[in-house]
């Protein structure tokens, strides 16, 4: 075992930890009224975890996409009231960029935005997760076919608050001639900005969530007893779960191939991966919160209970960064750009990646 691998176990098993510890309804009922998870997000910061993603000479871990995969999975699992995954996609990408990392949680823009020739920003971002709680966003500005990753001030943008499906904060942002805090040249990042980065980081989430309800529903089928039987001996019950468990294992792969594509460095490697994974999961948990709310019935949503603190989350991460009809229809052009004799040569390489 590699000593990155050693890293990223520890790492993983100290956010296992946290989480298990410390997110509690309690914990999920206040983010989901306004209330940023202070002391949590202190203890993340303690850890150094922020900061995984980024170069060893820039002061961070150096660890890869597939080093932190199961960090950013253990985000949804635990569905953690706190913008971990987007600030350590955007310190990643500020480091890139040689500029500063500020200290503080950072939120994360899919849209490409527009940079004039006086250095200001320009674009709107239809909705923008965590912020109104955050001091930053980072995002993607074009400028003379050029990319330049941005560190923006909320302060400086019209931020209209918006209502969710998981609850949090969120807002969207009307951005007119911004002059960034910080501003760099992000050859790393292709036409589409960071929506392939943030697709990943949900895609990854989502497998997260999958994984929780799975053990919500197995649990629940084990103890949970009608007509003289718990419920899981049923052979519905049992064939529903056995579908969610089939679901699970393929968002999980598909998440992990994601960030195996981001870790080459190729942009389109990164856009085809989120792709691939975004289309997965966005089928998978429709299906999935479908099958959860069937096992646990009415008392899968009532507050009392935590399931759909995790199925609302599966809903709201499939719409954000593009839905799975969107980046299927970008792998459709792809496949008829590549012309047909390309077809099976890419399905073979990808299948085998």
């Amino acid at each position: 075992m590699s000593e990155d691998m050693n890293i990223s176990d520890i790492l993983t098993e100290q956010i296992d930890r946290l989480f298990s510890n410390e997110i509690t309804a309690k914990v999920w009922a206040a983010a989901e009224d306004g209330n940023f998870a202070t002391a949590l997000w202190q203890e993340i910061t303690a850890m150094g975890v922020t900061s995984a993603l980024v170069c060893e000479s820039a002061g961070g871990a150096g660890l890869s996409w597939v080093d932190v995969e199961p960090v950013l999975r253990l985000c949804g699992r635990h569905a953690a009231p706190v913008p971990l995954g987007e600030t350590m996609l955007a310190a990643w990408n500020l480091a890139n960029a040689g500029l500063e990392i500020p200290e503080v949680p950072l939120a994360i823009s899919p849209s490409v935005w527009q940079l004039d020739v006086k250095g200001r920003v320009s674009g709107i971002d239809p909705l923008i997760a965590w912020a109104p709680q955050l001091e930053y966003v980072v995002g993607v500005a074009r400028s003379a076919g050029k990319q330049h990753i941005c560190l923006l001030r909320i302060a400086d943008i019209q931020a209209i608050a918006l209502q969710t499906y998981e609850r949090i904060p969120a807002a969207k942002l009307n951005i007119e001639h911004v002059v960034p805090v910080q501003i760099g040249d992000a050859p790393h990042i292709g036409k589409l900005g960071l929506k392939p980065h943030l697709a990943t980081l949900r895609s990854v989430q989502m497998a997260g969530a999958l994984d929780r309800i799975l053990a919500l529903c197995v649990e629940y089928g084990n103890t949970r007893v009608q007509f003289g039987k718990p419920i899981g001996k049923f052979q519905a019950i049992q064939h529903m779960i056995a579908e969610l468990a089939g679901h699970t294992a393929a968002a999980q792969v598909a998440g992990l191939y994601a960030c195996r594509q981001i870790a080459t460095g190729i942009p389109a490697d990164a856009e085809f991966g989120a792709a691939i994974a975004k289309t997965r999961l966005g089928s998978a948990a429709t299906r999935a919160t479908a099958i959860a709310h069937q096992v646990f019935g009415a008392i899968g949503v009532t507050d009392e209970h935590q399931l759909h603190y995790f199925t609302r989350r599966l809903w709201q991460w499939r719409a954000e960064a593009g839905s799975e009809h969107e980046w299927a229809q970008y792998l459709g052009r792809q496949a008829f750009d590549a012309g047909s004799a390309m077809l099976w040569d890419r399905l073979a390489r990808h299948a085998a990646a």
